[in-house]
């Protein structure tokens, strides 16, 4: 979701809180129009890492690097794997990375999710999917296979824009990304052996709970 002016002050706060670089970030993501997370989720992110501590994060989606940080520095022992694909993004949150001295615990890797994720072997603790709405029906089969017992997903932007809940003034483009974010949640709500709830944070935060 694309950052307003009306969120830049709380964002500053965001950054300040969690130091260098980040306020160098938010400004160059409102700049150049790059979706960060929303200040109220970042914040979020850091309080579900600290509070869980996990061991591995996989992140699906990481833009210039701004959420990952956060993660990163929630919890000095975590590691996290992050996907991105486009290489001119990845390439500048791998400079990222580098300023906020994290970058010894972050591993990215470019290219498609869906091709990325089925050679994935490693169980992940917490995993945060903030990439191309349309796609995340396609993720959810292999995002649970990675998740390890108790783990949680945060599925970020779940409401998309509002339209998942007021189908009013759709485009027509957007239609087939609402009706499969209506999919989606349908699915998470189904299935037995997560618990999911929707959080009214940013654009809607999923949160899915793994009970097996």
């Amino acid at each position: 979701m694309e950052i307003t002016p009306n969120d830049i002050k709380f964002i500053r706060w965001i950054a300040h809180k969690f130091g260098y670089p980040l306020d160098e970030m938010e400004k160059y993501a409102y700049e150049n129009y790059i979706p960060i997370a929303k200040p109220e989720v970042a914040d979020f992110l850091s309080f579900i890492v600290k509070l869980k501590k996990p061991n591995n994060i996989l992140e699906i989606g990481t833009a210039i690097g701004y959420s990952t940080i956060i993660m990163a520095k929630a919890y000095s022992e975590v590691s996290v794997v992050t996907i991105e694909r486009d290489i001119n993004l990845a390439e500048i949150a791998k400079e990222n990375f580098k300023k906020a001295k994290v970058e010894d615990r972050i591993e990215l890797i470019c290219g498609e999710a869906q091709q990325v994720l089925p050679n994935l072997t490693k169980m992940y603790d917490l995993i945060f999917v903030d990439a191309a709405k349309g796609q995340y029906i396609e993720f959810y089969k292999e995002l649970k296979r990675l998740l390890s017992k108790e783990g949680v997903i945060l599925w970020d932007n779940i409401l998309y824009k509002g339209y998942v809940v007021n189908e009013k003034n759709v485009k027509h483009k957007r239609r087939t990304i609402v009706y499969r974010m209506r999919e989606f949640i349908e699915i998470l709500y189904q299935d037995k052996t997560l618990y999911t709830v929707i959080l009214p944070l940013g654009d809607g935060l999923a949160v899915s709970f793994k009970e097996e």
